[in-house]
Order: structure tokens, then C-alpha cells, then sequence
């Protein structure tokens, strides 16, 4: 098989045609592929631009699912190698994050944002006692709604195609059912943030760097302009999202930023209580 793509959790190899194979890389947790498998196929049902989950295998001794191909370049791809078109991709990043979100999860089948953000915070072992206990009383008044989110919309896990017709949201091993503005605050929390894979070419990460407050700021407008969700909506998900974040296997220097964001908003918090008393 024929090496076509690679990312941090699997490799991509070119299956059949119109076929291709996600390789998980060794040692990668079972039921994490599953959970994809499954939440592809659901997605797919639904009318979703996602591309559809053939089946499941096994190669050697790791696990993969294929999937049909979708011919396409991702969006960060194509805002970093053609900036004017930047505030017209970052209106298709919108407006299908939006169309994701206008499904509901009505038999109650994916997990829920609040838990799977709960568990996550929870395992983090750089909060103390006093902030996980904070932390989860701040998710627990916050919106339930049954919405389907992502759990890692980025411009890099959505894709074009060639002639500008047809997209695709790919990668849906953290789909749940939630509240919309928790998902783009997971979104803006990620475009923040977020740094470039070690073997990212230098001139993409340059790329990146110089466009990403640009990408965050007209994603976020146009999203805003569309679903009528408030930016107060969104940055009141920011707390949770952010720290939950901190679970995951992060650079040092974007775990400083994410420990501090949170810090400084658990101290927010107590200025405005303490105000408000």
C-alpha cells in the first residue's frame, strides 16, 4: 500500500480505488477507533458531509477503518497556500461547522459533551482538589443541549474539493452530542493555541502563525452571523474547554498557555463574585 498522509494518532494509505485506509499507529486504544468507525457511519446517515466508513480491519498489529476518498486539499492547507481566498474559506469553516451542529442527536446515541468534558478535566493532574471541584460546578450550570459537535473542528479536519463544490469533515473519533457554542469554543480554544505537527514543513507553520488570529476572527464572525449564537454564548465554554484541553498530549509551551487561560478565568470568576457580594 501506498503512504499518502500521516498524522499525529494514524497513518493514511492509498486502499483500493476510491478507497483509502486509516492506520492507526501501534498501540492506539482499540475502542477509540471503534468509537470512529461508528460515529462515522452515524453521521453519514444523517446526510453529513463526511466520508462514508466502509468497514473496520485489522494490518499487522495495528487497527484501521477504510474509507471512500474524498479528492480534496484541506482548508488550512489552502488558506496558507492562498491567502486572498482566506475570509472565503473561513466562510465554508462556518457555515459547515454550522450544518453539522443543525442535527440532533434525538435517540440520545453519543456521548455527552458535558461528560466527555468532565472525565477529561478530571484526569488532568495539574489542578488541584479546589480547581477540579470549581472547574465542574462552572460545566455543570452551563447549557445541556443534544446538538451534534465534532470535538475537533479545525480547518485542518475539513476539506475541499478540487473545483470548490463539495466539502468534507473528516476525523470524527470525538463526535458527541452537546451545545453548539461549546464546540466552536473548543474551535477558537484549538486556533488560539494550537501548534503545527513537529514535521510540519517550516513554510506552513510560518503560514499558520501569520493567519491563524485572521482564520479565528472571520470563523468566528461568520459562524456568529449564521447560527445567531452570541460570542458571550461561546466564551462562556471557554473555561471548560480549555482545561479539558489540558488531558490531551501537548507541546510544553501550549499546555503554559492553556494552564494559564484557565487560571486567569477561575481568578476572574472570584473577582466578579466577590464583586458582586
Amino acid at each position: 500500500m501506498k503512504l499518502i498522509g500521516q498524522g499525529r494518532t494514524a497513518e493514511i494509505y492509498h486502499y483500493a480505488d476510491d478507497l483509502i485506509l486509516k492506520l492507526y499507529r501501534t498501540g492506539f486504544s482499540k475502542e477509540a477507533v471503534q468509537n470512529e468507525y461508528r460515529m462515522s457511519q452515524w453521521v453519514y446517515e444523517k446526510g453529513l458531509p463526511v466520508p462514508r466508513a466502509v468497514k473496520q480491519m485489522h494490518h499487522a498489529t495495528r487497527t484501521g477503518i477504510v474509507f471512500e476518498r474524498f479528492e480534496g486539499t484541506t482548508l488550512l492547507s489552502l488558506m496558507i497556500q492562498q491567502p486572498e481566498l482566506l475570509e472565503h474559506l473561513s466562510y465554508i469553516m462556518a457555515a459547515t461547522h454550522y450544518k453539522v451542529h443543525m442535527v440532533q442527536d434525538e435517540g440520545d446515541l453519543l456521548p455527552s459533551q458535558k461528560k466527555i468534558l468532565e472525565h477529561a478535566m478530571l484526569r488532568v493532574s495539574l489542578f488541584s482538589d479546589l480547581e477540579h471541584e470549581r472547574l465542574i460546578h462552572y460545566l455543570s450550570v452551563l447549557p445541556e443541549q443534544r446538538a451534534i459537535c465534532h470535538g475537533d473542528y479545525h480547518p485542518d479536519n475539513v476539506m475541499l474539493s478540487k473545483d470548490g463544490e463539495q466539502h468534507c469533515v473528516i476525523d470524527w473519533m470525538t463526535g458527541m452530542a452537546g451545545d453548539p457554542a461549546g464546540d466552536v469554543a473548543r474551535t477558537w480554544v484549538i486556533l488560539k493555541s494550537g501548534k503545527l505537527p513537529d514535521d510540519a514543513e517550516p513554510a506552513i507553520r510560518e503560514g499558520f502563525e501569520q493567519a491563524r488570529n485572521l482564520i479565528l476572527e472571520q470563523y468566528i464572525a461568520h459562524y456568529v452571523a449564521l447560527s445567531g449564537i452570541t460570542r458571550e454564548q461561546i466564551d462562556a465554554w471557554m473555561l471548560p474547554v480549555a482545561a479539558a484541553r489540558l488531558d490531551e498530549s501537548l507541546p510544553f509551551s501550549e499546555e503554559e498557555v492553556l494552564l494559564q487561560l484557565v487560571r486567569d478565568r477561575l481568578r476572574l470568576l472570584d473577582e466578579t463574585v466577590h464583586t458582586t457580594s
